[in-house]
Parts: C-alpha cells; sequence; structure tokens
C-alpha cells in the first residue's frame, strides 16, 4: 500500500492514434501481437508539444506507428522527460465495426512503480468559463 492518497502507477492499455497515416516503409506490413515498441517523445511537434510517438523497429527501417493520444502523453511525456523507463509493446488491434480501420493498442508499464508527479501537467483541453448571464 502507498502512503500517498493516489495507488501507484502500473501500467495499462490505450489505442494508438494517426496509424492510417503512418508513412511506413515500402512493404511493410501491420505488426503481430507482442512486439516490442518505443515511446519516444517530440517536444517540437507543432501540433502538441507533449506529443508522444510509438515506433516500430522490427528488423526493418524503423517507422512511427502513429502517436498516443493527447490525455494520455500529457500523462506520460512528463514521466518520460524525467527519465521514467517503460516497456511497451504492441497488445493488438482494435477493428471498426464496419470494417473500415484497425487501431494499434499498445500495453504501457513502467519498470518501476510511478507516483503521479507533485505537479501534474496542464490540462490540454482548458475548461470552459462560465458566462455571467444578465437580464
Amino acid at each position: 500500500m502507498t502512503t500517498s492518497r493516489h495507488a501507484s502507477f502500473l501500467g495499462f492499455l490505450t489505442p494508438v492514434r494517426g496509424h492510417r497515416f503512418a508513412a511506413r516503409p515500402p512493404g511493410a506490413r501491420d505488426p503481430r501481437r507482442g512486439v516490442a515498441v518505443a515511446l519516444r517523445r517530440e517536444p517540437d511537434n507543432p501540433a502538441d508539444p507533449l506529443a508522444v510517438a510509438v515506433w516500430l523497429d522490427a528488423g526493418g527501417p524503423p517507422w512511427r506507428l502513429g502517436y498516443l493520444e493527447r490525455a494520455v502523453a500529457a500523462r506520460i511525456g512528463p514521466r518520460l522527460d524525467a527519465g521514467a523507463r517503460v516497456t511497451s509493446r504492441l497488445a493488438g488491434w482494435w477493428d471498426a465495426p464496419s470494417g473500415d480501420w484497425r487501431r494499434p493498442v499498445v500495453a504501457i508499464e513502467p519498470e518501476a512503480p510511478w507516483e503521479p508527479p507533485i505537479r501534474e501537467p496542464r490540462s490540454v483541453i482548458r475548461p470552459v468559463r462560465e458566462r455571467a448571464t444578465t437580464r
């Protein structure tokens, strides 16, 4: 049991965004379940400075599968920047009910339990301020 008000972070599954637009090498197939993937921070990404890319290096040229969702990257990115180490692998695929697309799902596990950071990163989505109504 931890002494903080939060439980230690042990690991989770999360979908990868942008796989459909990934610039995969010619002839590269979708990777198989269980293959190791690397999480790489992209602080200079113009769309999201907290971006975490998911890279595959399975014998051929490495290529980016896509990105972690913003909310997930906002929590993991600062930990990766601080030197936390994780093991990540392809856990499987999430197929659209219509069959139009497939999305990779990755399993992310820290090498040691993480406690939440003392100062949480600024939210990616800012709350909407309530407007005072006058009648």
